[in-house]
């Protein structure tokens, strides 16, 4: 994304506040003056520069990652999920994957420092912003720019309650280091605070797409997003069913998103924020401090100068046989060539560039130029939510209240099938079942259409299948081992990192760690 964020680094309460943007109206490049947030939280330009640092605060943790984080999206959402495998050489991913967390994982404890900190630095813009007078600031920019950062709130605390169920909850800016022997929430608690703020958000931001910025119908979405996973495990609370229908409805109603007429385009550098992106969140690359990992993570054999990823993770056999041979999204979403003998436009539509063996396929989906310069530093926005989500979200409600007819599935999962169709005879429409049949159906259709989006993990734990997933896992090559026999019902959550129950007495473990 090129026209909102650039970089802002944030250490609130007590230090600084520095940022570059390439936005010369609204932050300074290369700045050479420090500033408190009190000397900067003076009028409209500084509480607009210091909701911009709340936007850099989850812009690396809560996607796929980059600029040396974890991101959440992946190892949370796709690494110990059904759609890729990882080999021996994965490091601490091989422990996440295998299920051999223990409570020193180094991503674990990296991923909820993270989290911690991206949280702390937008309940300061909440609490500041939201502070400010109105001599300072108009009330409607005020109300506008806090409810951006209850959006963004709602992002991490999301990411935090899926993790961990049962960790910390902090509603407040930190501002020094006393007093943070904090104690668990449970995961009631934490929906509670996520449902306000995104019904909060919702009330006052605008209707539009947003170009990288917090908008009604991205807080919609999520809400409808936070109601369906409260359906499952833990909470398991059916009655949400009805809450996510009516909340996605508005969103499909409001005019403002439509499916992006071609699936690869959806992706494309050159077509980002588009009309299916509800809310996607901006990077840049290369070498401007603002890059992603998408396009290197999952990317096809052969050097990543060339378009290439760097080997992290392969594809997951049964994921790409589910797929209809003349389904669009197979030639998009899964590498079969290397990058190294073709260009990516052959390495997509040609079979005959697909030499590489099956035990080497590669994840797919955000296609790098060739040649590029950007291994470590992609340019490629990540998507968080996608009309195309929204679309199965909630025939997903329809089908939990028992009331998804064929209409709904034609307005909803045929639109995605008929994008998809190659051929007239290819990938069927949907055909409406049983509850469980449709449910079936629905989750297959997530994992091909949102693969690698961060959201597998979730889903499967949502549908009650994540056990079953992982352990349909079983394929040679270059494969650490099946998670399926290393799994324990436990390790449905994350452990608590070891570091953290060392120094706060009043933290409790996730059992069975």
């Amino acid at each position: 994304m090129r026209n909102l964020i650039k970089t802002g680094l944030l250490a609130v309460g007590l230090t600084a506040l520095t940022f570059t943007s390439c936005d010369d109206d609204i932050l300074v490049e290369n700045p050479t003056q420090f500033l408190s947030p009190d000397a900067l939280l003076v009028d409209r330009k500084g509480a607009e520069t210091y909701l911009y640092g709340a936007y850099d605060a989850v812009q690396h943790i809560v996607s796929a990652g980059g600029q040396g984080k974890d991101g959440w999206g992946i190892h949370w959402g796709s690494v110990a999920a059904d759609e890729v495998v990882f080999p021996p050489w994965a490091g601490d991913r091989k422990f996440i994957y295998l299920h051999q967390l223990t409570p020193s994982n180094n991503i674990v404890r990296k991923i909820w420092g993270d989290l911690y900190e991206s949280l702390n630095r937008v309940n300061s813009t909440i609490d500041r912003v939201g502070a400010m007078t109105d001599d300072q600031i108009d009330a409607e920019d005020r109300a506008k720019f806090v409810a951006e950062a209850r959006y963004l709130r709602s992002m991490v605390l999301f990411s935090l309650v899926s993790t961990w169920e049962n960790p910390p909850l902090i509603l407040e800016e930190t501002k020094d280091l006393n007093n943070l022997e904090v104690t668990n929430a449970t995961p009631q608690e934490f929906y509670t605070a996520i449902i306000a703020d995104l019904q909060a958000a919702a009330a006052v931001l605008p209707d539009e797409q947003g170009a990288g910025r917090a908008t009604k119908g991205a807080a919609q979405a999520l809400l409808g997003k936070v109601y369906l996973q409260m359906t499952g495990f833990p909470l398991n609370q059916t009655d949400k069913f009805a809450a996510a229908e009516a909340v996605l409805s508005e969103v499909m109603n409001s005019g403002t998103y439509d499916l992006v007429p071609n699936y690869r385009d959806v992706f494309s550098l050159n077509n980002e924020q588009n009309q299916e992106m509800v809310y996607s969140i901006g990077m840049d690359g290369p070498s401007k401090n603002e890059g992603g990992l998408l396009s290197t993570f999952y990317g096809p054999n052969g050097n990543v100068f060339n378009g290439g990823g760097w080997g992290t993770c392969f594809i997951n056999h049964a994921h790409e046989a589910s797929y209809d041979r003349e389904d669009i999204r197979l030639f998009n979403n899964v590498a079969k060539h290397n990058a190294n003998q073709t260009d990516p436009e052959q390495g997509f539509s040609n079979p005959e560039t697909h030499t590489v063996g099956m035990n080497t396929w590669r994840g797919w989906k955000w296609h790098a130029e060739k040649p590029n310069q950007y291994p470590n530093d992609t340019p490629f926005d990540n998507p968080y939510i996608r009309y195309a989500d929204v679309l199965l979200m909630y025939a997903e409600a329809k089908n939990g209240q028992g009331t998804l007819t064929q209409a709904d599935l034609d307005m909803t999962v045929n639109r995605l099938r008929a994008r998809a169709r190659m051929s007239e005879t290819a990938v069927p429409d949907a055909v409406v079942g049983t509850v469980a049949e449709n449910a079936t159906m629905l989750l297959d259709e997530r994992r091909k259409e949102l693969c690698f989006e961060g959201w597998r993990r979730n889903d499967l734990i949502r549908f009650g299948v994540y056990k079953e997933a992982i352990s349909g896992i079983t394929q040679g090559g270059p494969n650490a081992g099946d998670p399926g026999p290393e799994f324990q019902d436990f390790e449905i959550r994350w452990p608590i990192p070891q570091s953290e129950m060392d120094i706060n007495p009043n933290l409790v473990q996730n059992p069975g760690y």
